[in-house]
């Protein structure tokens, strides 16, 4: 089993029922990958702050959250 903690998404430029879209595709998105896909890095730090990431819908921005947060999570594999 995996538990990734997001304790902050920070949606800039967008509004509330837009933001709330981001964060829905992107905990669908985390949902739907599956932890078998790729090997799971361990860590030393408490936390990691991801590069900002951007796309031309809230659903596709929560996807390119989910792609960075798991990207860094396996080591790549999406």
């Amino acid at each position: 089993m995996i538990e990734i903690v997001i304790d902050e998404l920070v949606v800039r430029g967008l509004g509330q029922a837009d933001a709330r879209a981001v964060a829905a595709a992107l905990e669908a998105r985390l949902v739907a990958l599956d932890p078998a896909a790729g090997e799971v890095r361990s860590r030393a730090e408490a936390s990691r702050r991801l590069a900002p990431v951007s796309a031309a819908s809230p659903p596709a921005l929560g996807d390119a959250v989910a792609g960075s947060v798991w990207g860094t999570v396996s080591g790549g594999a999406r």
